[in-house]
């Protein structure tokens, strides 16, 4: 009986629990939803775009950025997380594209794809304000930021290929 009361005191407990508690807070993950067909005919290249299986067509893609100035399912989840000082970063891309994780000054700059900076700025050029390492992550891998670079205070991160993706990690010293 005991042991029954143990279950029932942890079922209970997870019940009340905030659901943030049961997320992982040292890992990132790199989202998007790429159709492979339409993307890989608009961008061509070797290794392909997007090895996805996603549905937002390349057309709908550009759209999305058009019309709001981002594309809602390419994304950092979460978009903002607090570790201590000394902890690593995990960053997983479970997306069709490969994405960036680059540290900026300031959010609100452009990316290292002119088109896509022409589409969201006006310009194929607009300001920059990345300052760290690129940290390109293809489809379906990862890496790890260590506290070499993720030193105590507030760090902005962003994918320079799709500047709207922004992720804020604050470190706890």
């Amino acid at each position: 009986m005991g042991k029954l009361y143990a279950v029932l005191a942890v079922a209970a407990l997870a019940l009340v629990m905030p659901l943030s508690a049961l997320a992982d807070p040292t890992t990132i993950k790199m989202q998007d939803d790429c159709d492979p067909v339409s993307f890989n005919l608009a961008v061509p290249g070797d290794p392909p775009t997007c090895v996805g299986g996603g549905g937002t067509t390349f057309g709908d893609f550009v759209g999305q950025l058009a019309g709001h100035g981002f594309a809602g399912a390419w994304h950092f989840s979460p978009g903002h997380v607090t570790i201590d000082a000394g902890s690593s970063l995990r960053i997983v891309n479970q997306g069709g594209e490969t994405h960036t994780f680059t540290q900026v000054t300031q959010f609100g700059g452009g990316g290292i794809v002119p088109p896509l900076n022409e589409i969201l700025f006006g310009t194929p050029f607009p300001p920059t304000f990345f300052f760290g390492a690129f940290n390109f992550v293809p489809a379906g891998q990862s890496t790890t930021i260590g506290p070499d670079i993720l030193t105590p205070g507030t760090h902005r991160l962003f994918c320079a290929i799709h500047p709207w993706m922004e992720e804020t990690v604050v470190v706890k010293g």
